[in-house]
């Protein structure tokens, strides 16, 4: 499935913008092309997950519940500039950040659906349990500038792979939290089957 996600690339979506551009009406010509006047595609909001899906799914809500309860401190500005820059606050190698929506986490619930999010500048990362069996983080980039990258299209992949870094990290802090199930027998429970009175659960 990551395989058939990768082929669409910059090239190939640049290839479906441009054939479209050429059988459509447009205002512009070829004579206002050579001076410049065109359209650039550009990225307006990117979002890249990760899933991950249990094999005791009866388990998975109990290991959700608490993994959110072990990291309502995601959202502070120190932890939650470390998962979108890789950078601490203090670093040498960090930039100044200017950001004019609070950093926070807030939890949403939806019926017995819950949802973490936590907030950077206009972009965000958030968990949820997903149709009762599966671990789901998304990072929502709606301003490329936010990872230091460019709007236009040929910026995509170096794009997804911060977004993905974001993910790994958000993952990475988690489990080695003070007191996260993810490095708990809780977490074992939820991963990997177990066997009781011969019978596989």
């Amino acid at each position: 499935m990551q395989a058939i996600c990768d082929r669409l690339t910059s090239t190939t979506i640049q290839q479906f913008f441009d054939r479209w551009m050429d059988l459509l009406p447009l205002p512009l010509n070829e004579y206002d092309r050579t001076f410049g006047y065109w359209w650039e595609l550009s990225m307006r909001q990117i979002e890249t997950s990760r899933t991950f899906v249990f094999d005791a799914p009866r388990h998975a809500r109990g290991f959700f519940e608490s993994l959110i309860a072990d990291n309502l401190d995601i959202g502070r500005p120190e932890t939650v500039e470390l998962l979108f820059t890789g950078y601490a606050p203090h670093s040498r190698r960090a930039h100044p950040i200017v950001n004019h929506t609070p950093c926070k986490t807030k939890i949403v619930t939806q019926g017995t659906q819950v949802t973490a999010n936590a907030f950077f500048k206009h972009s965000r990362i958030k968990q949820y349990l997903k149709d009762g069996r599966a671990l789901r983080i998304e990072t929502v980039i709606n301003s490329p500038r936010d990872l230091q990258c460019l709007r236009r299209l040929e910026h995509l992949e170096g794009l997804q792979n911060k977004a993905r870094d974001i993910n790994a990290r958000l993952l990475d802090t988690e489990r080695v939290g003070q007191r996260c199930v993810l490095a708990s027998p809780a977490f074992e429970r939820v991963a990997s089957p177990t066997l009781t009175a011969g019978v596989s659960q």
